[in-house]
């Protein structure tokens, strides 16, 4: 408990701060995020004992989330012209890289092991690929406001899953998958996921940081708590796969940066769309 407080007080204040000040410190951030979880993914899916694998991983899912940051921050701002079609083409390529690397992890078993083009597609897409749906959100209007209300959605989901399962959990969610989750955790974390949708979204419409009705902050929420299973349920038929309890050990008492992020980043791609 002392090592998991101690990371925490270090990384949540640098996420916060990445997340508030936007531009170019939120990027730093994010493409932290996308080298580590690259990294950690390949070396979860790959043959490549060596590591060179999972470190090319990592340095293509940098770039390419620095990239998108530089593309949609600078470029496109000095041709506003075409300023939309070029971003929704790009996020359209995000879009199908994401989708083949999914498919690729999705064929995995945990007799084979992936060569190494198809290691780096599938740890670049989904974790360079993913998380530069963020940066376009967080780029885009409104965009602080649509990062705090996703963030604080995932959030609540997760704490609501831990402490309905913990206290009230009997009933096997996944087992195959992962036997310590429970189908009361699952409807906790949907509940909660919901109830801080509806009053954070409401205090950010107010602020006129959002502009959403009550119907589609249910629909929100509904939608990225899904999600939010989806991606930890995913991540842990991966490790299952791999025989590993954490993806990495960056993060004393919390594992791998992936660990930390597989519940919303399936979501970035859907908030990107569903604000445009």
């Amino acid at each position: 408990m002392k090592r998991r407080l101690i990371s925490a007080s270090i990384a949540l204040p640098l996420v916060l701060s990445g997340i508030y000040l936007g531009g170019i410190w939120f990027s730093f951030i994010i493409i932290f995020g996308a080298v580590v979880s690259a990294h950690e993914l390949a070396k979860m899916t790959g043959n490549n004992n060596n590591g060179k694998t999972a470190l090319l991983s990592a340095m293509i899912s940098g770039v390419l989330v620095g990239s998108v940051y530089i593309y949609s921050s600078h470029l496109l701002q000095n041709n506003p012209g075409s300023w939309e079609l070029q971003l929704s083409i790009l996020s359209y390529f995000l879009l199908t890289l994401v989708l083949v690397s999914i498919l690729t992890l999705l064929i995995l078993d945990k007799a084979r092991k992936l060569n190494s083009f198809f290691c780096v597609l599938s740890a670049v897409g989904y974790t360079g690929g993913l998380l530069s749906f963020s940066i376009l959100v967080r780029n885009g209007d409104n965009g602080l406001g649509w990062i705090v209300l996703l963030s604080l959605i995932v959030w609540a989901n997760d704490t609501g899953s831990y402490l309905t399962g913990k206290s009230i959990g009997k009933t096997p969610f996944f087992p195959s998958i992962s036997p310590n989750k429970t189908r009361e955790g699952a409807i906790g974390g949907c509940l909660l996921g919901m109830i801080f949708a509806i009053v954070v979204g409401i205090y950010l419409s107010d602020g006129e940081l959002t502009e959403l009705d009550l119907f589609k902050l249910v629909l929100m929420a509904i939608i990225f708590v899904s999600l939010a299973q989806i991606g930890d349920l995913f991540e842990s038929a991966l490790k299952r796969r791999a025989d590993i309890k954490d993806s990495g050990s960056i993060m004393p008492g919390h594992g791998g940066a992936l660990d930390r992020l597989d519940s919303i980043v399936l979501a970035f791609p859907v908030l990107y769309y569903f604000t445009q």
